[in-house]
């Protein structure tokens, strides 16, 4: 850790904007397509994401505004697509 630096002991390192912005940007695509979401559904867009390396935290984030809870899987099934796009564009 550097002297100085925002980090805090034992949290991770943020990725660089550049990634957690790529990542969604590609959720949103991915979202965008399916109108409802069941269980299946919701956790292939979250395993789209993890296989190309995708910042998953970003996408909590903005969905739900912190860095842990429920599966990722069940906050994408959860909430309502116009609901999710909104928030999704608002971090971008």
């Amino acid at each position: 850790m550097k002297v100085g630096s925002d980090h805090r002991p034992n949290e991770p390192e943020r990725l660089p904007v550049a990634a957690d912005r790529a990542t969604l940007e590609r959720f949103r695509e991915l979202r965008l397509g399916a109108n409802g979401l069941d269980k299946e559904a919701a956790k292939a867009i979250v395993r789209e994401l993890k296989a190309v390396g995708g910042n998953l935290r970003a996408v909590r984030r903005a969905l739900t505004g912190r860095e842990t809870g429920p599966a990722l899987w069940s906050v994408v099934a959860a909430l309502p697509r116009e609901e999710t796009l909104r928030r999704i564009d608002a971090a971008l």
